[in-house]
């Protein structure tokens, strides 16, 4: 990469960080002028980048995605147990707790290519737990219920103590608070 290049991609690394910060903050309406205020860049600098806001977003949850790809993948690959990757799941989700907080929350209201992505997002996590799910089964440590009903109920879960930290957890990550709990049960009803 020459000079220009490297400014280029660190700019727009630059206002990825500011999206995600202010969409964690202001949800997903917020508008660009925020987010270029928030990058300390011009506000057409965004579009220079990102040509359409929806762009910007999926850009936003395609990296939030590889997040939490590349965790779970290496725990499902190296045959890790099903308590490593729930945990795993739970420790990258906790690390964008906020933003994905305001993801399941507003979701309904993204734009449909927007939605494509977070439902990309749910499809690998759902393929790396099943990869561990799959082999309990076979192996009889679990009951062998539906894959789909096994992860809706752990993203359910997840989904439900999210959308009311305000009472399980108002000062503080829920999901570090009841991370413990939360796997050690999952786990118990499976079994």
């Amino acid at each position: 990469m020459n000079k220009r290049q490297m400014q280029k991609e660190a700019t727009r690394k630059l206002i990825l960080k500011a999206a995600y910060q202010i969409y964690a903050q202001e949800g997903f309406g917020a508008s660009t002028k925020t987010i270029a205020k928030e990058a300390q860049i011009a506000h057409g600098s965004i579009f220079v980048h990102f040509p359409t806001v929806d762009e910007l977003k999926i850009s936003l949850l395609e990296q939030f995605g590889r997040d939490i790809n590349t965790r779970l993948h290496e725990l499902a690959a190296d045959g890790s147990c099903l308590e490593e990757v729930l945990n795993a799941h739970i420790n990258v989700l906790s690390e964008h707790e906020e933003f994905y907080k305001r993801l399941i929350t507003e979701s309904s209201q993204l734009p449909e290519q927007v939605k494509y992505v977070y439902v990309s997002i749910q499809s690998t996590v759902s393929f790396h737990l099943s990869q561990v799910i799959e082999k309990y089964q076979t192996d009889g440590k679990i009951k062998k219920l539906p894959m789909y009903f096994i992860f809706n109920s752990w993203i359910s879960l997840l989904h439900y103590y999210l959308s009311n930290q305000d009472l399980f957890a108002p000062e503080g990550s829920v999901l570090i608070r009841y991370q413990e709990e939360l796997v050690h049960n999952f786990i118990k009803m499976l079994e």
